[in-house]
C-alpha cells in the first residue's frame, strides 16, 4: 500500500504542476502563444523531448521517450486488424469479453495473487478495444519493473480462461447491454450505427449483442487471443524513466514469443450513409436527443487541420463555440451542443449532438441548421480563426500531463503514420494553416448538410 500511495503522490504531483501552469498562463486574448508555451512546465513534454524508434534484439519495434521527472515506466500498445470488427467466428462481443478475461490472473499467478501482486506493487494495468484493436496499457514504478513485465507476459502468453471467470464475465457483458438498452443515448447511437454502417460490421459496438454473448465459449476466447494477438498485428510505445538499451530488452521479455504470422482479413470496403432521411425513435422522455453527422476527413488528409479549426469554431471547442454561444447562452435552449471530428479510417465524419425539450427541438434544429450554412457560407472571422490557432496551440501541452498520456500519444502517431517528429512539428502544421484554408474546408464539408437522428421527438412522424 505504501508504494501505491508513492505512486499516486508522483501522480497527482505531477498533474498539480500541470494544473499550476494552465491557471498562471491560462490563454487570454491578445497573448503570445509561443510565450505560453515557452514559461510552461510542460515545453521539454512537447517540443524538445525526442521521440526514437528503438528495436530489439529479437526484432520487436517501439517508439520510445526517456522521461525521467518521475520514477515511472509507461508501456502502452495495441495490436491491430483484432478489435471488435474483426472476430473471425463472428460472436459479437467476442473481442470485448476477451479482453475482460485477462483480467482474471495468467501463468502462475492465480486470481488473487494477480491482483495482491499488481496493488502490492503499484502496478496498473488494463485492456480494452476499439473497432479496429486489441489495447494494452500499463504503468509501474521503475523499481518494480521486473515484477510488471512478468505479469504481463504472462497475461499475454498464459491468461487462466476458465468457466468459473467467464461466467463472471459474461453475466457483467450482458448486464452491460441491458443497461445500454435502457439508456435513450445508447439507443440513439445504435440506431444510428445501424443507418449509418448497414450491414458492415462497424455497425456494432464492442459489448455486441446478447445473443452471441450467450453462446461465447472458452475455446472461442482462446482461438481469438491466440489468432489476433500476433507480433505483425503489434504496435508499441514506450516512456518513463528507463534507457533505451532496457527498454529495447523489456521488448524481448513481453513479447517475442508471442505468434509471429496472422491470416486476419482486412475489413471490406465501406459505404456509409451520410445522407439519410431525417428520422425519429419514438419514445417518451422529458428531452430529445439528437444526433447528426456529415462526411468528414481522415486523419491524414491534407485539410485536417483546416477542417479540425472550422469544427473547433463550430461545437468542437466546448462553451465558446458558435452553438453553444447561440444555443445555450443566448436562447437558453440547451445545456450543450458540441461537434467533433470523428476521424475514423473507415468512415471518417464530422459528428455533433444536442439535448433539448420538446418544445424547444424545432428551434434548436433551426439554429443548428442555420449555423451549419453560415460556416459553409462565411467561415471563421479572423478573430475567431486566431482563437482557435491560440487554444489549440496551448491545449496540446495537455496530452503529456502523464506518463500514461505520453506512451498513448506515441501509440496514436504510430498507428496514424503521424512520424517521429510530429511532437516537434505539429504546433508548426497548425501555425502555418492558413484563414483561407480554414474557410476553403468550412466551404466544402459544412457545405453539405448534416443528416438528423433524434430520439423522444414525438411530435415528428418517426420510427417505432
Amino acid at each position: 500500500m505504501l508504494k501505491k500511495n508513492i505512486v499516486i503522490f508522483f501522480n497527482l504531483f505531477f498533474i498539480g504542476i500541470v494544473i499550476y501552469a494552465l491557471v498562471v498562463f491560462m490563454p487570454q486574448r491578445g497573448v503570445d502563444p509561443q510565450k505560453i508555451i515557452q514559461n510552461s512546465v510542460l515545453k521539454g513534454k512537447t517540443f524538445d523531448a525526442k521521440v526514437e524508434e528503438i528495436v530489439s534484439n529479437k526484432g520487436i519495434k517501439a517508439l520510445f521517450l526517456e522521461e525521467n521527472s518521475v520514477p515511472l515506466v509507461a508501456i502502452d500498445f495495441c495490436f491491430e486488424k483484432a478489435g471488435y470488427a474483426f472476430d473471425r467466428v463472428h460472436k459479437k462481443g467476442l473481442a470485448h469479453m476477451a479482453g475482460e478475461m485477462l483480467d482474471y490472473g495468467a501463468g502462475a499467478f492465480d486470481n488473487r495473487t494477480y491482483h495482491d501482486v499488481l496493488e502490492e506493487n503499484a502496478i496498473e494495468l488494463s485492456f480494452s478495444v476499439s473497432d479496429d484493436s486489441f489495447f494494452g496499457s500499463m504503468t509501474t514504478p521503475r523499481q518494480n519493473l521486473d515484477i510488471a513485465l512478468k505479469v504481463l507476459k504472462a497475461v499475454l502468453s498464459e491468461p487462466h480462461i476458465k468457466p468459473e471467470y467467464l461466467e463472471i464475465v459474461r453475466a457483467q457483458q450482458l448486464e452491460n447491454i441491458k443497461m445500454q438498452s435502457e439508456r435513450p443515448e445508447k439507443v440513439l447511437y445504435r440506431k444510428f450505427k445501424d443507418i449509418f454502417y448497414g450491414d458492415h460490421p462497424l455497425k456494432y459496438d464492442a459489448l455486441g449483442v446478447a445473443e452471441d454473448v450467450a453462446g461465447i465459449t472458452e475455446q472461442n476466447i482462446k482461438n481469438f487471443l491466440r489468432s489476433h494477438l500476433t507480433k505483425d498485428n503489434l504496435l508499441v510505445a514506450v516512456a518513463g524513466d528507463i534507457s533505451k538499451e532496457d527498454a529495447a530488452d523489456m521488448l524481448d521479455v513481453v513479447f517475442a514469443d508471442l505468434k509471429k504470422s496472422s491470416d486476419i482479413k482486412a475489413l471490406s470496403e465501406t459505404a456509409p450513409n451520410y445522407h439519410f432521411k431525417e428520422q425519429n425513435i419514438d419514445r417518451q422522455m422529458p428531452q430529445v436527443i439528437a444526433t447528426f453527422v456529415a462526411p468528414g476527413v481522415p486523419r491524414s488528409a491534407d485539410d485536417f487541420y483546416a477542417l479540425y479549426m472550422a469544427n473547433e469554431a463550430f461545437g468542437g471547442s466546448g462553451l465558446f463555440a458558435r452553438l453553444n454561444l447561440i444555443a445555450r447562452q443566448k436562447e437558453g435552449l440547451t445545456y450543450g451542443a458540441d461537434t467533433y471530428l470523428n476521424t475514423n479510417r473507415y468512415a471518417p465524419r464530422i459528428e455533433g449532438s444536442f439535448s433539448t425539450s420538446a418544445e424547444n427541438y424545432p428551434q434548436m434544429r433551426e439554429i443548428v441548421l442555420k449555423e451549419w450554412q453560415k460556416m459553409a457560407d462565411e467561415g471563421l472571422s479572423q478573430e475567431e480563426f486566431e482563437l482557435v490557432k491560440n487554444d489549440m496551440l496551448i491545449s496540446f501541452n495537455l496530452r503529456f500531463m502523464s506518463l500514461s498520456s505520453i506512451s498513448k500519444q506515441l501509440l496514436y502517431m504510430q498507428k496514424e503514420h503521424l512520424g517521429l517528429d510530429f511532437l516537434q512539428k505539429r504546433n508548426e502544421y497548425v501555425k502555418n494553416t492558413t484563414l483561407a484554408e480554414v474557410n476553403a474546408a468550412a466551404k466544402k464539408y459544412f457545405g453539405v448538410m448534416p443528416s438528423v437522428l433524434t430520439i423522444g421527438n414525438n411530435a415528428q412522424q418517426g420510427e417505432k
